[in-house]
Order: structure tokens, then sequence, then C-alpha cells
């Protein structure tokens, strides 16, 4: 936040940013034009219903800002301590090896990161099964509790939001990006 450091702006930009994608589901579509070119038809398993267009493409921005904030909080470290920064990680699992090796920070102990995780599970489905369950997600026993922390019921091998999943995937992605910041914050006070 920019009252601990002005380059740490990038949390605020990063608040911002999920601000805007909780906030854009309540924006109304004027006459029959479509939101977008990337309407999907029943066939492929994509929604055309308005509100739940909108719901998935805030899910989408949400765990999208999550991740290159990150990546971005890592980097700037790094700029901090005037240190080469190493690759930036491409996928969850080489997010949380290379926040554990390279800053000793477990994300999985963050606040909000219980709902961080089931908003990437959501966006997975979204983004890799048109609203379809992935196989790597079928697999995933516990798929159905683990996705009530943001209201997302899990039936007929697809996942259900709700008007309050975006909210609440929001608030999650507001703490986690807050408590980043505070290890970060804290890491650098270091002698």
């Amino acid at each position: 936040m920019t009252d601990v450091a002005p380059s740490w702006s990038l949390t605020d930009d990063a608040l911002t940013l999920i601000l805007h994608a909780e906030n854009d589901i309540g924006e109304k579509v004027q006459g029959n034009r479509p939101l977008s070119g990337m309407r999907l038809t029943e066939q492929l398993g994509g929604t055309t219903a308005d509100e739940l267009w909108l719901r998935e493409t805030a899910i989408l921005r949400l765990i999208s800002t999550i991740e290159a904030y990150t990546n971005a909080a890592s980097a700037l470290f790094f700029t901090k301590t005037s240190s080469p920064p190493p690759k930036s990680p491409f996928t969850w699992p080489q997010r949380h090896k290379h926040y554990n090796n390279k800053h000793g920070i477990v994300l999985k102990t963050l606040s909000g990161w219980e709902r961080v995780n089931a908003g990437i599970a959501l966006r997975n489905c979204l983004a890799h099964g048109l609203g379809n369950l992935t196989e790597i997600l079928l697999s995933e026993e516990r798929l159905g509790i683990r996705m009530k922390c943001i209201d997302v019921s899990v039936s007929g091998n697809r996942m259900h939001p709700t008007m309050t999943t975006v909210p609440k995937l929001a608030a999650g992605c507001r703490s986690f990006v807050l408590d980043i910041e505070k290890k970060f914050v804290d890491l650098l006070k270091w002698p």
C-alpha cells in the first residue's frame, strides 16, 4: 500500500483491479447487444445468460489479478533487495515452491488463501472446461466441500457460482494481496 512505501502502489493497483472486477458484475447490457464476441453456445458448454457471463468474467479477472500480483510482488522484492529476480513461476505449484524457497512465505497459510484456492479451481473449470469439470477437478474427492467457501456448488459435471461467489472471492483476494504485502514489508525490515 502506498502508506507503507511508494513502490508498493503495486498493491493499490491490485486492490483496484479486484474492486473493478467485483463491481463490474452489476453492469447492464444495452438492448440485445452481446457483451462480447466470446459468448459461447450451450453446445460448447459456455453460458449465454448475461448475469452468469458477467460473474464468470469477474472470476477470471480476479484470479488473473492474483497471479499477476504474486509474480510482480516477488519481482519487486528482488528489485528492492538489489538481487536479480529469478524467472517468474507460471503455475500455482511453481508459485508455492518459489515463494517458500525464495522468500520463506508459505502461500497456503496466508489470509484469504482458502477462497483464492477455490477461485483457482473455479477459474480452471471456466477457462479449461468452459464450465465443465476438467479431469483433474473430477478426480478431486473433496471438491464440493472446498468450493463452499465461495458459495459454489458442484453437480452435473459443472460448477455453479452464485450471486455471492464473486463478492466472497473478491474478499479473499483482497486479504491475500494485503497479507503478501505485509510479509514482504516485514522481510524488508530485516537488517
